[in-house]
């Protein structure tokens, strides 16, 4: 069983992984479940809002990082990378779930699943993030807010440059502030 290596040694990895074998990669992909599978999880179950779709979508994740293993040489940031997997699996899997949902309502069929109970608060949150953004910007609000990711991070997770991520997240941030009716003064 693999050593479980803190979040702390991840520079390291980041430098090992330049100049490895096949299996010596393989081993910096087990580590990097190690270190990062926990939070890797807890983002994709905010952005797909289903455990056992997570855990299937983690797997993925992790399944892609050993095949692409090789890519780990020309890794700057092997975490980034990693939730870049991720984001791309997670999104893949909302479209394919809102293709289905529109399948099944033009058959006339309306899906229901069992109510999940939850805090009012978490539900209206949920709520808000799923009816106001698109799922690339709440992506960029999940990792920036609930995982404290910064915009130089976000732009290695998603390709896009951090004057787009911070661009996106303002938007984003000013469109939910209206749609949560916050940011608007009441007059007496």
């Amino acid at each position: 069983m693999a050593d479980i290596v803190s979040a702390s040694s991840l520079p390291m990895l980041e430098a090992r992984a330049a100049a490895l074998n096949s299996d010596a990669q393989a081993k910096v992909v087990e580590e990097l479940f190690c270190t990062s599978g926990e939070r890797l999880g807890r983002f994709l179950a905010q952005m797909v809002s289903d455990r056992a779709l997570a855990e299937d979508l983690l797997q993925e994740t992790f399944e892609d990082a050993l095949r692409h293993r090789a890519a780990l040489a020309s890794i700057e940031n092997p975490q980034a990378w990693l939730f870049g997997i991720a984001r791309h699996r997670a999104l893949a899997s909302l479209r394919r779930h809102r293709r289905l949902l529109r399948a099944v309502e033009r058959l006339g069929q309306r899906a229901r699943g069992p109510a999940l109970v939850e805090e009012a608060e978490v539900v209206a949150v949920r709520d808000l993030l799923e009816r106001h953004l698109k799922p690339e910007e709440r992506a960029l609000v999940v990792l920036r807010y609930l995982h404290g990711y910064d915009a130089g991070e976000l732009s290695a997770i998603t390709g896009l440059s951090p004057e787009a991520v911070r661009q996106r997240l303002s938007r984003a941030r000013a469109r939910l502030v209206r749609a949560s009716g916050l940011g608007t003064k009441k007059e007496d």
